[in-house]
């Protein structure tokens, strides 16, 4: 399945709730984990979170929407906190189609397992990134954010498990290992790629750019062992991820 992955707010005008827990870092917080478990499940996820900075309010959910069009996903999900007068608390779901209001159901099912209240899917016909795209869409507010006792529940790894296992049906194992492995780390080499990728290398030997076409994708590179690679291809999706010689790799976004 194809899955756009917005993270709410986080830019200009278009600002997240504050209380016990700040919304935008909450929400990038398990949301980075719910997308790293469905692409763990095998499904092609999208991060349609904006990345400039400056974005008027209108801009900023447009962007959202126009991206998972883009894609064509097959579902779109915002990750929201609320907030209302720190004495609401509990999780629901927002939609607007009937597909909406079945994985919306599943969601909150799954989420209020963790302890918070189950508020139940609610249906929102003016929400702009709910109405505007063109694939089954929900936002998703886990908990509030203002209310001490939900933001006390709150466990990173349960609850993006929560939300992907109300999505697809499967749970995931999102906790880092951290049991010591004897794993053989490359020696330091900085030597330079010879391949037809390479379109340039610095002049005093280290650095170099590789560029691949057919996979939609630019990587910068120290070495052979460290680098960025930054893609954006309709199969295999959008990433900026990081590698290491001793400390493996992680996406960015």
């Amino acid at each position: 399945m194809k899955i756009a992955i917005d993270f709410g707010h986080g830019t200009g005008e278009d600002r997240g709730a504050n209380g016990y827990k700040n919304e935008e870092l909450t929400v990038r917080e398990y949301g980075s984990l719910v997308v790293k478990g469905l692409k763990k499940l095998g499904h092609l996820v999208y991060n349609v979170t904006p990345m400039q900075n400056g974005m008027s309010l209108i801009q900023s959910l447009a962007y959202r929407v126009s991206m998972a069009n883009y894609y064509k996903v097959d579902l779109f999900v915002s990750l929201h906190l609320n907030a209302f007068n720190g004495k609401a608390y509990g999780c629901e779901v927002e939609y607007i189609s009937d597909k909406g209001k079945e994985y919306a159901n599943k969601i909150c099912d799954e989420i209020s397992k963790l302890g918070y209240k189950n508020r139940g899917s609610k249906y929102r016909p003016n929400l702009y990134v709910l109405k505007n795209t063109n694939m089954p869409a929900i936002l998703i507010e886990s908990f509030f954010c203002d209310n001490k006792r939900d933001c006390e529940k709150y466990n990173k790894y349960k609850l993006a498990d929560a939300i992907i296992k109300g999505v697809t049906g499967e749970s995931v194992d999102l906790q880092e290992d951290n049991t010591k492995q004897n794993i053989d780390i490359p020696s330091i080499n900085h030597s330079i790629e010879n391949n037809s990728y390479v379109v340039w290398q610095s002049s005093n030997g280290l650095g170099y750019l590789e560029s691949i076409p057919q996979k939609g994708r630019v990587i910068i590179h120290l070495d052979k062992y460290n680098y960025i690679s930054l893609q954006d291809h309709e199969k295999e999706g959008n990433h900026i991820r990081l590698y290491t010689r001793t400390k493996g790799w992680k996406d960015l976004i």
